[in-house]
């Protein structure tokens, strides 16, 4: 956990951070829309998550500093730079004690106003035919406790024109949170709303046009570009209900 001066120079530096991640990032970003936090409320950002430039473009649409949630994994130097500079929660996804310590540290950065971002499929979501994957109901839990908000986001690739497109949802919040079954429906329902309406204004995956063997080649660039995941791992992470 960082302290508060940790904190405030992270906020300080994110700006820079978000400069030297071009370098390497090549796409770029259209903002479909902004979001429209309720007042007064910790931010939970909700993101599905696809490719290796998600959390790089996912922070700059957020637009400000904010610490990223994310599984233990081999990384290489660069990106474990970015993620020490940033600041992120990590835990190990096949580990009880260990996601309950990542909780108490959530919570604690929610609780100094920090915003979280979160991908609550918990891996790369490469399947050809679901918009989301099943999704594990600890990103309702710790919103509720903290008081939190969750904002839906979405993210889709034109790979061709190099764009990655953008779009927030309504904040939930609340009674919308109570129980986490029906919560974390909602969310999943909410993003992959998000996503569909993407497709539809950028049709390069879109499942009208686009074959299954389409589909299939877009997974496997997703992962060539990223020669680092071990995919078998991520796939030992996929939640089934």
């Amino acid at each position: 956990m960082d302290s508060s001066r940790s904190i405030r120079i992270r906020d300080r530096c994110y700006p820079l951070l978000m400069l030297l991640t071009r370098t390497k990032v090549k796409f770029r970003l259209k903002a479909v829309n902004t979001y429209h936090a309720l007042p007064d409320r910790p931010v939970i950002f909700a993101a599905n998550h696809s490719a290796f430039p998600d959390i790089p473009i996912a922070l700059r649409a957020i637009g400000r500093h904010a610490y990223i949630f994310v599984g233990k994994q081999r990384l290489p130097f660069a990106d474990w730079l970015f993620f020490a500079c940033n600041g992120a929660v990590w835990v190990d996804r096949k580990n009880r004690e260990d996601k309950a310590f990542s909780k108490k540290a959530l919570l604690a950065y929610l609780a100094e106003g920090q915003p979280i971002l979160w991908f609550p499929e918990g891996t790369w979501n490469l399947t050809a035919a679901q918009l989301m994957m099943p999704m594990k109901w600890g990103i309702i839990h710790v919103a509720r406790q903290a008081g939190a908000q969750i904002i839906p986001m979405a993210l889709d690739y034109d790979r061709k024109a190099q764009v990655c497109s953008v779009m927030f949802g309504s904040p939930m919040a609340g009674e919308e949170l109570e129980d986490r079954a029906e919560g974390i429906g909602r969310l999943r329902d909410a993003m992959a709303t998000l996503r569909w309406e993407l497709m539809a204004r950028h049709p390069v995956l879109c499942r009208a046009e686009v074959s299954v063997e389409g589909l299939r080649r877009e997974v496997y660039r997703a992962i060539e570009e990223y020669p680092a995941i071990d995919w078998e791992y991520e796939k030992g992470c996929i939640y089934h209900k």
